[in-house]
């Protein structure tokens, strides 16, 4: 019903972060769990608990209560997982193919993900735009995922390189601003092959962190960040030259404050325009897009 289909959305833009959540670490942990790259292990694992407050769960159940003649797979919390497993598959069809393919797709491993923005709502609560609002939304999860399992595999060293790649809407005001994050660690064959692994120092792996967003009034924003052995180092890249400025009188304090967490810090520096590798992509204020 209409009314349940409002309740469905309502819950899912009140279920997103906002910028303050984000500046705490549990808080980034909790938004990256349900941003919807892991929906599939929560799954696996039989735990419908998780699966309430996930992003990409969450959408799929918008998608079906808006479609005719579809039942609600989450309807009932006691077999939610069982379910939702079933009949998953045959809602992210429906929902991406309700997309029209104007332009071809992302190449998986791109970073950040390019953006061509969805036309505005004809009228309030058009449920087809609503639908193709939700299938973007699903389709550019899917992308993310996809871009995770192409750049995870064994590099030319040798090394197991593991990706998560995902993507957080944040709230800000009226706005959804969306958080793009690829996390990727990198383990040594020696390190594979230890019968401790899960007991081991996660500082021990070099891990490769790179983040972009565009937050007003700051513009568009791209992190790459490296730790190894416990020392980090980074580098920053504001497109507004006055955005660049205020980082660069900020890394003092910045350096502080990871060296008070025990970190040792290298080189931290902040530069005007764009990552050097790859094509210009600027980050949208929008969360959803038709192309991804």
């Amino acid at each position: 019903t209409g009314s349940q289909l409002r309740a469905s959305a309502e819950r899912l833009l009140a279920s997103l972060p906002d910028a303050r959540q984000l500046s705490d670490p549990k808080g980034v942990a909790q938004a990256l769990s349900n941003s919807g790259g892991f929906l599939e292990a929560k799954l696996l694992a039989g735990l419908p608990a998780g699966i309430a407050p996930d992003l990409k769960a969450q959408l799929i159940r918008l998608v079906a209560q808006a479609l005719p003649n579809t039942a609600n797979p989450m309807s009932n919390p006691t077999v939610a997982a069982n379910t939702l497993a079933q009949v998953m598959p045959g809602f992210a069809r429906s929902a991406l193919g309700m997309l029209d393919r104007v332009s071809p797709r992302p190449q998986p491993g791109s970073f950040p993900l390019p953006s061509r923005l969805l036309q505005s709502l004809e009228q309030e609560g058009d449920l087809e735009q609503l639908l193709r609002l939700a299938a973007a939304a699903v389709s550019r999860l899917q992308s993310h995922a996809l871009s995770s399992l192409q750049q995870t595999g064994v590099s030319e060293n040798g090394n197991l390189q593991t990706t998560w790649q995902a993507e957080i809407p944040i709230r800000h005001g009226q706005e959804f601003i969306p958080l793009q994050a690829k996390l990727q660690r990198e383990e040594t064959p020696q390190q594979q092959a230890d019968g401790q692994r899960e007991q081991r120092d996660p500082l021990e792996s070099l891990w490769r962190i790179e983040l972009a967003f565009d937050l007003p009034p700051l513009g568009p924003l791209q992190v790459q960040a490296q730790l190894s052995q416990g020392r980090l180092s980074g580098q920053l890249w504001a497109e507004l030259a006055q955005t660049a400025q205020l980082i660069d009188r900020q890394l003092g304090s910045l350096r502080t404050r990871l060296l008070d967490r025990g970190l040792e810090v290298g080189d931290l520096q902040c530069h005007t325009g764009t990552p050097p590798q790859g094509p210009k992509t600027r980050v949208e204020q929008r969360w959803v897009d038709e192309t991804a």
